[in-house]
């Protein structure tokens, strides 16, 4: 009977680890996030972020490159912080438009993306036509962006300033809605 015991011994010690280590006390695990917790969370962090996008021909449409990307998951949408993001936008394979800011958030897998911080946006190549403001608006399938804000452009020496813009980057369309002021210098 004796030597049963250390055997049996052995054999509860080691189902009581397995028991254990499948379904460990809460007070190891640490406090449980909340719903709304879990729900903030990001679901994934990308460092020196590079996308490509191209059209229905395959054709290159626009290139999206970021400092750091965090992507959040929430029900029904989504949405993607963005750290210095840069979207260079193609005409015939060739950069055309490129836009730039401090940071971004992107809306709906990047259907619309919300520029802000000095963004530019600079006619491709430079010098060029270049499009300042502080939070702009960008739906880069259809390469249209629109704020609400003052707005500067400037081409060359020349500089034009207005309240809000609506521009057509396909198109190379630009309209400024309201309070339009220019100061026209020839080279």
């Amino acid at each position: 009977m004796r030597t049963w015991l250390p055997l049996a011994v052995v054999v509860m010690l080691i189902t009581l680890g397995l028991w254990y280590s499948e379904s460990p006390p809460s007070g190891f695990l640490g406090k449980r996030p909340t719903p709304q917790q879990q729900s903030e969370a990001a679901n994934l962090i990308i460092r020196d972020a590079k996308t490509r996008n191209y059209n229905t021909e395959g054709v290159l449409a626009y290139r999206v490159n970021a400092e750091r990307i965090t992507y959040y998951k929430f029900d029904p949408r989504d949405r993607a912080d963005l750290i210095e993001p840069r979207i260079l936008f193609y005409k015939q394979q060739k950069p055309k438009w490129l836009t730039q800011s401090k940071s971004g958030i992107a809306f709906d897998d990047g259907e619309r993306v919300l520029l802000s911080g000095d963004v530019d946006i600079l006619e491709q190549p430079q010098p060029g036509i270049t499009l300042h403001t502080q939070r702009i608006t960008v739906i880069p399938q259809e390469e249209f962006v629109e704020t609400d804000d003052f707005v500067t452009i400037i081409n060359g020496l020349s500089r034009t300033s207005g309240k809000g813009l609506r521009a057509d980057l396909k198109q190379d369309k630009i309209k400024l809605l309201s309070e339009v002021k220019s100061i026209y210098e020839k080279p």
